[in-house]
């Protein structure tokens, strides 16, 4: 899963996502493509043999009673197939970059259809775009009929899905970004994923670059009518302030993260009797304190590009932030320069996370006291880049958890926010790093198992052990079912914890929220939430790590009117008061006012 904390990678990933609906690994850093095939197994044909032996494979893997043989035939009529789940639906984009690949126009544009109209994840409704766009403008006969070609593909498009699905072709500007990801795909295991994303690159968003002015021309078009269009009207959150309010009680929170600047929040800073103020995990020399610290070089350097990606993001490409990214990003010519770029951008997104976080959660409840709970593995892009943990780490994590369990049953931690989150198949890329240790997928999938039930066992031993505590877990941003890949902690099913999706400010389910029927059944404000970062500016972020710190917010508010509830009746009040999501989509979004009116209105 894309960690949902993460700031840099998972841009670069989300954004292929929105467009393609595919090839990106765990985290979102993409891998490149094949511009040739000088490396053996590395060649145009090969990869499209591999990706769909792999997907087929990986298809009766996951679902063996679907009937692959019938793709085709679903390509040519989807209503003939059945519903798709989120594994499935994968697997079939990643066979229509193989189609496309190929020279099969036909089958890659109906693989792309069926999955947005059968897929039982309805944000994949609108998956696809960038390459159904050059589908189209590979079709048309004249330029003239490739422009009308394309626009149609971007007038299929809800507004407030548009811009979030185009800003691939604002990011992609020249063939070097392109050669950049090339060299380092090859640094890795050649696998399906790897093959995918290879084949992506390469076949679909080469030729893209292109033929770059004919698509930016379309999409300002497209962008022009919308704006000459009425606004739609936007969401109203409920909000409540407790400042001052006559009932509230004195209560202990924690935030579990990356790392919270304390002096932001002297006032509302827990310190417990020993003097420390919550748990820090990080075998980095000089990095003991409450706060990741990249550095001030890269501070200055790079945090004035926060702003600008969340707003490519959230598909505001044209404002100044986002073209300085922009900028920034087609500048990376090189595998070098593409892999300084993005550890410093991460860098500077573990920086920033937690605080930002922070300032969310303890919002109109000056009452509360906060810990903080920084886990250095939670920002794996730096501690475990380009590798997997070993033994003896996974074993330090296992002790930092049980420390962070101690701690919090010692203090009467009430509330734990945790914006973090890990899937196999972040693990597995990082693993593909590593083939001396790991020579063959199969070696590389067996090891990641192993991570991902050692992690999945410390987190759902820490959280069982503190049952008067409630969990507050963010579902992360891959757009996918958190059950059908077992993503943790959000796919965990517990008492005390609550699964948090995230909303745009139209209250529609976020392009890039994760999701599940039964575990993610509350969503909250997640896309462009303004909040500190540690220099003290205030920066709108992204993410369903900003959705479930709103809702640890009003957990913290229900409990500081409330303390005597339990985790289970806090969740139960948020959820049946929550206000109900319009189809296609499911679940509530958070209500404050409502969700306080019901815990006041309970016997004290």
């Amino acid at each position: 899963m894309k960690r949902a904390h993460s700031l840099a990678g998972p841009l670069l990933g989300a954004l292929l996502a929105l467009g393609c609906g595919g090839p990106s690994d765990g985290d979102g850093t993409d891998h490149g493509g094949s511009a040739g095939g000088e490396a053996t197994g590395w060649g145009g044909a090969d990869l499209v043999a591999v990706v769909r032996d792999g997907a087929i494979a990986r298809i009766r893997e996951v679902e063996p009673s679907l009937d692959v043989d019938q793709l085709a035939a679903w390509a040519a009529d989807p209503s003939a197939a059945p519903a798709l789940g989120d594994r499935v639906s994968e697997q079939v984009i990643n066979l229509a970059v193989a189609a496309a690949a190929a020279g099969e126009p036909d089958l890659a544009q109906g693989l792309v259809r069926l999955v947005r109209e059968r897929a039982r994840n309805r944000n994949n409704a609108y998956v696809g775009t960038t390459l159904l766009s050059e589908l189209a403008r590979r079709r048309a006969g004249s330029d003239d009929e490739a422009r009308a070609a394309i626009r149609a593909v971007f007038e299929a498009l809800p507004r407030n899905r548009f811009g979030g699905a185009t800003v691939v072709f604002q990011l992609f500007q020249n063939e070097g970004q392109i050669d950049a990801r090339v060299d380092r795909v090859r640094s890795q295991l050649l696998s399906l994923d790897t093959a995918t994303s290879a084949l992506f690159y390469d076949a679909i968003l080469r030729p893209i670059v292109a033929n770059r002015p004919m698509f930016l021309a379309v999409i300002d078009e497209v962008r022009a009518a919308h704006d000459a269009q009425p606004e739609p009207a936007a969401y109203a959150f409920s909000t409540v302030d407790l400042t001052g309010a006559a009932d509230a009680r004195p209560l202990v929170v924690a935030v579990w993260d990356t790392g919270v600047a304390e002096d932001l929040f002297a006032a509302q800073l827990f310190t417990a009797p020993d003097g420390s103020h919550g748990v820090v995990s990080d075998p980095t020399e000089g990095q003991r304190g409450l706060t990741y610290e990249p550095g001030e070089a890269v501070v200055t350097e790079y945090a004035p590009f926060l702003r600008g990606i969340m707003d490519l993001r959230a598909g505001l490409a044209s404002t100044e932030a986002a073209q300085r990214v922009l900028g920034l990003m087609g500048a990376a010519q090189d595998a070098a320069a593409l892999e300084a770029l993005e550890q410093n951008l991460d860098a500077v997104g573990e920086w920033a996370h937690g605080t930002h976080v922070a300032g969310i959660m303890l919002a109109g409840v000056p009452l509360a006291r906060v810990a903080v709970f920084r886990s250095a593995w939670a920002g794996e892009a730096r501690l475990y880049h380009q590798r997997g943990p070993t033994d003896a780490e996974l074993a330090a994590e296992r002790e930092n958890v049980r420390a962070i369990a101690r701690f919090v049953r010692e203090h009467r931690v009430r509330v734990v926010n945790a914006s973090l989150g890990f899937g196999r198949d972040y693990v597995e890329n990082q693993l593909r790093y590593e083939q001396d240790a790991y020579p063959t997928d199969a070696a590389v999938r067996a090891r990641a198992e192993l991570v991902h039930q050692h992690r999945t066992e410390s987190w759902r031993e820490v959280i069982a052990s503190c049952p008067d505590t409630l969990f507050v877990v963010a579902a992360g941003n891959s757009n996918r079912d958190i059950v059908e890949y077992g993503d943790v902690p959000a796919a965990l099913s517990l008492p005390n914890l609550i699964t948090i999706g995230a909303v745009d400010r139209f209250g529609e389910w976020a392009t890039f929220t994760n999701s599940n029927p039964e575990l993610v059944q509350v969503f909250d404000w997640g896309v462009e939430v303004p909040s500190l970062i540690p220099n003290g500016q205030t920066v709108p972020l992204s993410g369903t790590s900003m959705a479930a710190p709103n809702l640890a917010n009003l957990a913290t508010k229900i409990l500081a009117v409330r303390p005597r509830l339990t985790p289970s009746e806090v969740i139960t009040i948020v959820r049946e008061t929550g206000e109900p999501i319009g189809a296609p989509f499911y679940g509530r979004i958070a209500h404050e006012e409502r969700a306080l009116a019901r815990a006041r209105a309970l016997p004290e």
